[in-house]
């Protein structure tokens, strides 16, 4: 149906990065779209967490508003995950038009539905910067390992097609998923060489720590390395593309004339280590849970920069987007009533400052150096 002109629900824009910590927003400084979206007009949630560190389950809970356990994706292979119940579904049956670009969970190659629920157009992966297979509306489509075959560069080009292509008297929903970036760090071929990024190394409380008998003891078996800090040279070049995808998709929707009323949001999967207690290339830990949150709506939000140090997870935000697009999540074919995080939109306005919990859950049940854990 057509929109109400009088008080007309947002386009919700969701860019879900792949394994990026906030880093205390020192690389945001490099990527000039990201900081004028985002850091100079939104707000950020400063203590945001994947409840668990890895790939899968982090976008599940995304996706959901579940906890892991009742989610079900545990582990890295995302092929079984059910897609049944998820904020696109809610949203679809309120009138919205979804579109998924990108990674959607990992080895999306084996799952059995190409074309998962609650999309109506999906152009979905299980991760990769080159030599991958991309479903495009349930149908296979290669790309090889040339320059315009970098993924990033890919789902930017697919983004823009999709919002031109998305009906005008309809809300939209886009979640939008570069690989970027998510090992091995590849870098598109214009931005190898790039001297954007001269930012300062990454060498918080707690790096590379000498003195660990209040840790497990796996964080004792761990070898100190990279005294000097974490370099994110080749980290922040790698973002470079999707900073420029980012401003592209926002020149689009004010093209379009869709910017005004538009909720951007940028999150991750989970987030990085990069030499927190002894852990550099990994987030298996509790250490790689936090990642950023930030959103930009100017018609609820302004344009003054704001932040929220309430903490809050990644299973919040789902219960957020339906809050404020009038959809409700659940219940779920688990047998899940409702979704277990909150809406944040009360602290997003400054009604609250805190939200009625005592703790938040963090997990890890996948297989690896890391033993389980849950606390």
């Amino acid at each position: 149906p057509n929109e109400d002109p009088r008080n007309p629900r947002p386009d919700i824009v969701a860019f879900v990065l792949d394994d990026i910590p906030p880093l205390d927003g020192r690389m945001w400084e490099a990527l000039p779209n990201i900081e004028r979206t985002f850091v100079r007009q939104g707000l950020e949630f400063t203590d945001a967490h994947s409840e668990t560190p890895t790939c899968t389950p982090g976008r599940a809970g995304l996706l959901t508003g579940q906890h892991t356990q009742h989610h079900g994706a545990y582990r890295t292979d995302g092929s079984n995950f059910d897609s049944s119940g998820t904020v696109a579904t809610a949203l679809q049956s309120e009138g919205y038009h979804t579109i998924m670009v990108g990674k959607y969970v990992n080895q999306f190659d084996r799952a059995w539905d190409k074309h998962p629920t609650g999309w109506d157009e999906f152009n979905g992966y299980g991760g990769g910067y080159y030599d991958y297979d991309l479903y495009r509306n349930g149908v296979q489509e290669h790309h090889g390992k040339r320059p315009r075959d970098y993924s990033t560069d890919v789902i930017a080009r697919i983004t823009r097609q999709s919002l031109d292509k998305a009906p005008a008297g309809k809300p939209l929903f886009a979640w939008i998923a570069p690989y970027s970036m998510h090992k091995p760090w590849s870098v598109a071929p214009r931005h190898r060489k790039s001297r954007q990024c001269r930012i300062p190394r990454w060498k918080p409380p707690g790096y590379m720590e000498r003195n660990v008998r209040d840790k497990p003891a796996y964080v004792g078996d761990r070898k100190i390395k990279w005294r000097k800090g974490y370099d994110l040279t080749r980290v922040c070049r790698g973002m470079l593309s999707v900073d420029e995808m980012i401003g592209d998709v926002v020149r689009k929707l004010k093209k379009l004339g869709r910017l005004e009323n538009s909720m951007l949001i940028l999150t991750s999967d989970n987030g990085m280590a990069f030499g927190s207690q002894r852990f550099l290339h990994d987030k298996k830990a509790p250490y790689g849970t936090q990642v950023p949150l930030m959103m930009r709506w100017p018609r609820l939000l302004g344009t003054v920069p704001k932040s929220v140090g309430e903490r809050v997870q990644n299973i919040d935000l789902a219960p957020t987007l339906c809050d404020i697009a009038g959809c409700t999540l659940g219940p779920f074919s688990n047998g899940s009533l409702r979704a277990d995080g909150v809406s944040l939109v009360k602290l997003m306005t400054g009604q609250r400052k805190r939200l009625k919990r005592s703790a938040v859950i963090t997990s890890y049940q996948d297989v690896a150096r890391v033993p389980r854990y849950w606390s």
